[in-house]
Parts: structure tokens; sequence; C-alpha cells
């Protein structure tokens, strides 16, 4: 054996040890028939498959991580499946899904819909330049409601709503589980009045740059100082290589203060440990502000999970604020971008 065929077994090993390709079969839970056109995807990447004619599929990943897998298709429930790579070849059966009428609430409801849908808009999507670029497709399915008695306005969806982000270019699809605005007073003003924004749901992306080199660029800026950026610092504990900064009580921190690895679960993901529960973050740019970010740590001395794609979990006890917590759909970008 030459030396260039050495070279290629031992690459082609590194490359098996490092990926991760997960296979399955989707069925209906109670004919047992396969189910073709599943749609199946780690959330928040664009790293999917569908089923065949025999409800058979594929998923390959350049890197392991524990992002959730997510199962989907229409007239079905949607399932999520943790740890979809530790669990040898999938069997997932799929219940159909029970259509019922909404649920008639008698309450005041003071704001037309054209009022809820600018608010929600700008919520869901942010007001930043890529949420200001990205348009929803399919506004007609998302039902908003306010409740006039907490000051909450609420929206629904019995489809994924369908977004087209032609600033980072790309075409998302959002299965929303939650989303509500909690305001202080009845009204839909944003500006001192927003108590708090929570959304929580499924996210796919599709690429429609085609490497069109300012999207590219305006990716590349969208990713500078997010928190995918931190925590995949974290991850490669470089956070000074990646210009951030970390302070505590106005005390610049080292790494070891922040948090210690506990060991490496498998090649790709980290069990870390974290020291204390708040933090500051500053992020520098070349030529550029500082941006300031807070991290609130809900579970302190926990154990997380940390892969490279900067996934960690249990995602529940880490709460980011300030620069950070302004990063909404419009800003997001899928969990493999860039590696």
């Amino acid at each position: 054996m030459n030396i260039n065929s050495i070279f290629l077994f031992f690459f082609l090993l590194i490359v098996k040890m490092t990926a991760q390709e997960i296979t399955g079969h989707v069925f209906d839970a109670k004919t047992k028939e396969p189910i073709a056109g599943v749609t199946l995807y780690y959330d928040g990447s664009t790293i999917g498959a569908i089923t065949d004619l025999e409800g058979n599929f594929t998923i390959k990943s350049q890197y392991q991580n524990n992002a959730v897998l997510v199962v989907r298709h229409l007239g079905y429930e949607t399932r999520k499946i943790q740890d979809a790579g530790n669990q040898g070849i999938l069997k997932i059966a799929l219940k159909e899904q029970v259509q019922s009428l909404n649920e008639i609430v008698v309450t005041s409801d003071p704001f037309s819909r054209k009022q809820k849908m600018k608010v929600f808009t700008l919520e869901f999507l942010g007001d930043t330049k890529g949420g200001r670029n990205s348009e929803i497709v399919n506004k007609k399915d998302i039902k908003l409601y306010f409740n006039s008695y907490n000051n909450t306005l609420s929206a629904y969806s019995d489809v994924p709503i369908i977004i087209a982000n032609e600033y980072l270019g790309y075409r998302i699809y959002f299965e929303i589980e939650e989303f509500k605005i909690y305001f202080k007073t009845q009204s839909l003003d944003r500006i001192d009045n927003i108590h708090q924004t929570l959304y929580d749901g499924s996210t796919q992306f599709f690429d429609t740059a085609n490497g069109d080199p300012k999207i590219l660029k305006r990716r590349s800026n969208a990713y500078l100082g997010s928190s995918m950026h931190f925590m995949r610092a974290c991850w490669y504990g470089n956070l000074t290589d990646q210009n951030f900064k970390l302070k505590k009580k106005f005390r610049d921190l080292q790494l070891s203060e922040f948090y210690t690895v506990q060991k490496d679960t498998v090649r790709d993901m980290k069990a870390i440990r974290f020291v204390g529960d708040n933090y500051i973050i500053y992020h520098k740019r070349k030529g550029k502000s500082v941006y300031r970010s807070t991290l609130n740590i809900n579970e302190p001395d926990s154990v997380h999970t940390l892969d490279r794609f900067g996934n960690y979990k249990p995602f529940q006890s880490l709460v980011f604020g300030g620069y950070m917590a302004n990063f909404r759909i419009g800003e997001m970008l899928p969990m493999d971008y860039g590696l």
C-alpha cells in the first residue's frame, strides 16, 4: 500500500467516525402501512430527508449532534425524537391528526386583525434588517387572539408558517407550538409596553441564496456575536479568539471560571458544567462597536450537553438577553451554517 492509499484510508476512516447517519421507516400507527412523502429534519437546520414509497429514509449529517429530529406529514400528528442518532434503525409510527373545532372563548378582543398582524409580524420576524426584509407567505393561516383579561396576544396555526427571507436567502417553515406577547397594558404599543415575548416551535430551512456573495456576507454579519457563535466558541474553548469577553459583577472572567468540561461524550459533543448563574457577554467586531448581551442560567452547576453546532440541552435553562435576544426568525441561521 503506497503513502497516498494510506492517507486516503485514514481520511475516510475519520470522516466515517465523525459523520452521523440515521436510517429508519415511517408507518401509520393504526394500519401499519408505510407512509411516503413524510418530511424529516433536524430542528433548526437544512438537514433532512423525505420518505420513499416504502416509507424508508436516510439522513446524513457531517457531524454528530443532539438536535431534535422532527417528523411531519399532513394529516398526522408531528413527532419529535430526542437522541435519534443513538437509537439504531428508527421505526416511527405516526398517528392520524384528530380534527376538532376550535374552542370558542367568549371574551372581548378590542383590536382588528390588521392591528394584531402588524405587531405579531414585528415580534415574530424581528424589527431588524433581516426581519424587515422577510415576508410571511401564508398569513391567512395564522389565527390571532388578544386576551383582554391578561393583555396577551396569542398566535396559532394548523399548518407551518412559511417565511421567505430574501435578506439571508432562506425559505423557512416554522411549525408553531406556542407564541405569546405579554403586554403591560391593554394596548398593542411595543415601546415600553411589551413585558415578554415567548415563542416555541420547530424550524426547517431551505437555502435559496444560490451562492450570492451579498447574501453570504449578510449571513456572516448575522452570525457574528449571535448566541450560535457564542455557544460554538464555548465548544471550541476559544471565546477570546472569537472576540468574546465575559464579565461577572464588573470583573473579567477566564474561561475556567465560566464552565468546566466534564467529559467528551462523543467526538462532536461535550458535557459541560457552568460555574455560576448570570454573566455579561461582550462581543467586539473589527472596526465596529461592542455588543452587549446577558446570559442567565436557571440551573446553575447542572451538566449541559453541547455539540459542535452550538446546540445545547437542556435548552430551557439558558436565557440570553440584550443583543442576542434581539435575534428573531428574520436573523436566524440554520444550525449547520458554516460547518
